[in-house]
């Protein structure tokens, strides 16, 4: 049976989906292997069952939320079945730090029956600020997310036993804390058009008034990026101080991080 590349992301605003192709497209190569994409990132296409054989190989990739895996994307790895199969993790964060999500993720995927062999840490324009991480990814970044793919594919081309990496991060993880219940803003330059409601990944604006936002916000900005007239923005207090700081503190151009 020919060896198939899953591609598995939750990316809203679309910069972990470009890394994680770029990923397993040059990781394919010297396996000969297809590709087979999997995007979690709207309701109606979760939960997807994946199923991977010992001869696949997983690139599984999701955007750093406070230095963990997105809470919604924890259901999602009990739909993922894995016999051994190699797994390549790919995190995107913005320009902060990645904390505990590399480590998460990891674990997640070992009690799901993957050997994780190598994990990236890449960097994205922040969701809250277009100030930090500006661009990013950017050409530098996808150069480097086509060599690690390529070494990759060429180590499991020689064998699938890979030592599992020494990942950065701890345990016990991260503290998720509560956060805010801070929703977008909508202006009256709103046209109804409905971009915002069809690529949010909670499904949380209303339909008729893009203006109403259930509670649950993840701040991903997927509809403030996507608005065609600029209607949509965020501003409160909590997001306000958390801008501030990152705009203060995380200016400085920060490289990609690969364990393997």
């Amino acid at each position: 049976m020919p060896s198939i590349v899953r591609a598995v992301y939750f990316s809203p605003t679309h910069t972990t989906k470009a890394i994680v192709r770029e990923v397993a497209s040059a990781l394919s190569a010297p396996l000969s292997a297809t590709i087979e994409t999997t995007d979690l990132t709207l309701p109606r296409q979760r939960p997807t069952d994946v199923s991977c054989n010992a001869d696949d190989v997983l690139v599984f990739g999701f955007p750093v939320y406070a230095g963990r895996v997105p809470v919604l994307l924890r259901d999602e790895f009990a739909h993922l079945e894995g016999h051994g199969t190699p797994a390549v993790i790919v995190g995107l964060y913005g320009n902060r730090h990645f904390d505990d999500a590399l480590l998460e993720a990891a674990d997640l995927l070992s009690e799901r029956g993957f050997n994780v062999v190598a994990a990236g840490a890449f960097i994205g324009e922040h969701s809250l600020t277009a100030r930090v991480g500006t661009g990013r990814p950017d050409s530098a970044d996808i150069a480097v997310a086509q060599r690690f793919g390529a070494q990759m594919g060429a180590r499991l081309a020689q064998s699938r036993s890979v030592p599992e990496p020494t990942i950065e991060g701890n345990r016990p993880y991260r503290e998720l804390k509560p956060g805010a219940d801070v929703r977008p803003i909508t202006t009256d330059a709103c046209t109804n058009c409905g971009v915002c409601v069809a690529c949010c990944p909670l499904g949380i604006i209303d339909e008729d008034d893009p203006a109403l936002v259930d509670a649950g916000c993840l701040h991903c900005r997927a509809c403030v990026k996507s608005c065609p007239e600029d209607a949509k923005y965020f501003s409160s207090e909590p997001t306000d101080r958390l801008i501030a700081m990152l705009e203060s503190k995380c200016l400085e151009r920060k490289e990609p991080q690969l364990f393997w």
